[in-house]
């Protein structure tokens, strides 16, 4: 199915599958979850959207060497994050209007295309200030 976009580009449908590995204080759990949303290609930008179980937007922008983050319902309840492979960047979360900034570190981002399917992998450690909060291993296979 083809969907437009107000700015009149194609959009994709496609499943998200979405898995998180999360190490914190030598205690590691995983997660799994899918969803379904859309994905656009212009310019050698990829712009994906879809709701996290069923309620939550989440918006990525991919492009050369930089991965941007936004989840959220509103601008008292989301996060922005930011990631570039091997610097420290500036990421936020706000949760009922209380804004905790953070620092992403990113160890690996890898895009890769295959005919049916898009993988995205991203690995990174999330600091507040100097403490580590954890490690995060996220790949995400668009089909």
């Amino acid at each position: 199915p083809r969907v437009f976009n107000e700015r009149d580009e194609d959009m994709t449908a496609i499943t998200v599958n979405l898995t998180s590995k999360i190490t914190q204080d030598d205690e590691t759990e995983t997660f799994t979850k899918v969803a379904s949303g859309q994905l656009e290609e212009n310019n050698g930008v990829i712009r994906v959207s879809y709701k996290e179980e069923g309620t939550i937007p989440v918006k990525m922008l991919l492009k050369e060497d930089e991965l941007i983050i936004k989840r959220g319902v509103d601008n008292n309840n989301y996060s922005l994050m930011k990631f570039v492979p091997g610097e420290k960047v500036n990421c936020r979360y706000v949760v009922e209007g209380r804004q905790m900034d953070m620092t992403s570190v990113t160890n690996l981002l890898e895009y890769k295309e295959q005919a049916s399917s898009h993988q995205l992998r991203l690995e990174y450690d999330l600091f507040n200030g100097l403490y580590l909060i954890g490690n995060y291993a996220v790949t995400l296979i668009f089909t």
